[in-house]
């Protein structure tokens, strides 16, 4: 017995081993880095850059990633890439998420590969975020303590130019970006994305000085100034006379500065040319002459940078409705998605059903002697109403199924790059599963959280499978991207005093209808705008008519174009500035609205007969 004991324990020992042995590590490596950072950093409803190498040391493989938002299961986003032996690739995965935790699964050919949990640090949605591209993440740290109005504090992320996005989507999460110093040139993408975030707003500060010479070189074209030699001993008053404040020659008492010459068409912020800008579409690039780090020592730091910044909230469009419960597009419908049928036809059916199956089928069947009949004619007259009444309904929604988009176009006067925001509603009349697809460059998230929605990205663009629809349902989906607007201004406006005058032209070759030109909440009414055609521009401040004034908007437009724009500038204004007491633009720039019935298809139904109709509204900076 003892002898059988042994024999079994010997085998157990030698064959224990095998599985372990049988199960070979994986020849594919991946690291993840997510976040705007890539340390985590994450703004709620922006979109989260997913950074992911992928290593394949084995044969050819097709790999899908997964994204597990922890905080919520009915978001399913997935990326499938092929791997082929010995590549090594590295990708940006934009996801949506929502909790402060996520999984990210690999798996191959049906089998799981790498498993990671992922922890995020969610940022404040009342403060500005600046970013800061510097070997030395102390740089205007003193900028966090300063009160940017309206109590709005700012905070500085540290980023690294290696992990900065190639999408100018994944950069609107920040509202300013820092540069001191370049560790690594910026790719060619990485740069092209960087100025299409300025052109919609973003706020771009290079630093000069002896440390900023990568950054000089990476942005000369767009400076506000030529750059030249070093010049040492430079006084610092004006600096003193830009922030309001004195004392800062105790601390610093010169500075080593580029010498500069200012460009047309920028702007000296000090005399000595310091510190100057110039407007980049919506947004603006600021060149400080000498090294961001050297004013650490003055206690008014942070006081000179929240002057120069100048931070105003932005008008984030997706970020604004996107899991909320304002669906912007089924509400502002002026017509309904199939036509009802008339009150008197409906009484129509009633009665005549009233009657035939009450005296005439009863009469009917007496003169036949066959009144017993009526156990079976009663329930085929009900089931040839019913019938009927279907029918019919079937013929009023039609067959095929219906896209409605509202496109909103941000972009500036000279047209050029554009961030558009979709609300594409999809109806559908019959119970059905679809699949969706999009333009490559195209982001899209459900409106409501609540909404199942799977989406996948590959190389070659992005689809939504089984995207189920009820019967009669519409549902709507948010697609941003960037775009070429085909909408540009010719301006000659001038500030006097607290009003606004001169000329503004179309350039373009579309029709702008209701127009109007906006500044915060004032406004000046237009009406269409044809290409060529030009008006004059004489809009005063403090009138506080924007949407308060009666607007002759056009009747048979697809959305109610006011109702369109009060959601936007008053719900917007409102989340913005919570004591705002009614609709208003965020920032003191003019802005000319206007609206376009010319849409391009934003969501492509495949194997399904689509009918598209929509209107684009053009929001246009006026720098």
């Amino acid at each position: 017995m003892i002898r059988y004991l042994l024999l079994t324990l010997l085998v157990a020992l030698i064959v224990a081993p095998l599985p372990a042995l049988a199960q070979q590590p994986s020849p594919i490596t991946i690291t993840v880095q997510a976040g705007l950072d890539g340390q985590g950093a994450f703004r709620a409803n922006y979109w989260l850059p997913v950074r992911v190498t992928l290593a394949n040391d084995g044969p050819d493989r097709r790999v899908t990633l997964e994204w597990r938002d922890l905080g919520s299961a009915s978001l399913t986003q997935r990326y499938t890439i092929d791997l082929p032996g010995g590549a090594r690739k590295q990708i940006t995965f934009p996801v949506m998420q929502a909790g402060r935790s996520a999984v990210l699964v690999a798996t191959a050919d049906g089998e799981e590969i790498f498993r990671q949990r992922v922890n995020l640090n969610q940022l404040s949605d009342v403060q500005f975020v600046i970013g800061l591209l510097s070997a030395d993440p102390a740089v205007l740290s003193s900028v966090a303590t300063a009160d940017f109005g309206n109590g709005q504090r700012a905070m500085i992320l540290p980023l690294d130019p290696a992990l900065l996005a190639d999408d100018p989507l994944l950069l609107s999460a920040f509202d300013a970006i820092a540069v001191r110093e370049l560790t690594t040139d910026l790719r060619p993408a990485q740069r092209d994305a960087l100025l299409a975030w300025v052109q919609q707003g973003g706020v771009l500060l290079i630093g000069g000085g002896a440390v900023g010479e990568t950054a000089i070189r990476a942005f000369a074209d767009i400076l506000p100034v030529t750059v030249g030699p070093l010049r040492r001993d430079v006084p610092v008053v004006e600096l003193e006379r830009l922030a309001n404040l004195s004392g800062i020659s105790n601390f610093v008492p010169s500075l080593t500065a580029n010498t500069v010459t200012l460009r047309p068409n920028a702007q000296a912020l000090t005399k000595d040319g310091l510190i100057s800008q110039i407007a980049i579409g919506a947004g603006k690039a600021i060149f400080a002459a000498f090294d961001l780090a050297m004013l650490r020592a003055w206690p008014g730091e942070s006081k000179l940078w929240t002057t120069v910044l100048d931070l105003q909230p932005q008008l984030d469009i997706g970020a604004s409705f996107r899991f909320g419960f304002n669906d912007l597009l089924q509400s502002s419908l002026n017509t309904a998605l199939f036509p009802l049928p008339s009150t008197m036809a409906l009484l129509a059916l009633i009665g005549a059903y009233i009657i035939i199956i009450g005296p005439v089928n009863f009469l009917v069947l007496r003169r036949l002697r066959r009144l017993e009949w009526a156990w079976v004619t009663t329930p085929l007259l009900v089931v040839m109403f019913l019938g009927g009444a279907y029918g019919m309904s079937f013929v009023l929604r039609g067959t095929q199924v219906q896209v409605l988009q509202l496109a909103i176009v941000q972009t500036a006067a000279t047209g050029g790059d554009a961030i558009t925001t979709t609300f594409a509603g999809i109806f559908a009349p019959q119970r059905q599963s679809y699949t969706l697809a999009t333009a490559d460059s195209a982001l899209v998230s459900p409106l409501q959280t609540e909404e199942r929605l799977m989406i996948e990205q590959s190389d070659t663009g992005l689809t939504i499978p089984d995207f189920l629809l009820d019967a009669a349902a519409f549902r709507t989906l948010i697609v941003e991207q960037t775009t070429i607007s085909p909408a540009s201004i010719r301006h000659q406006i001038a500030q006097n005093g607290t009003s606004w005058s001169g000329t503004i032209a179309n350039t373009s070759s579309i029709t702008l209808r209701d127009v109007m030109v906006v500044r915060q909440d004032d406004m000046q009414w237009i009406g269409p705008l044809a290409p060529g055609a030009e008006v004059e521009i004489n809009l005063s401040a403090d009138n506080n008519n924007f949407l308060r004034d009666f607007m002759p908007a056009e009747p048979n437009s697809l959305f109610n174009r006011t109702f369109v724009l009060e959601n936007l500038f008053w719900y917007v204004s409102s989340r913005l500035f919570p004591v705002q007491q009614g609709p208003a633009i965020p920032g003191d720039d003019l802005y000319l609205i206007g609206w376009s019935d010319q849409t391009l298809p934003a969501v492509r139904i495949d194997g399904v007969p689509t009918t598209t109709r929509g209107e684009t509204l053009y929001i246009i900076a006026l720098r």
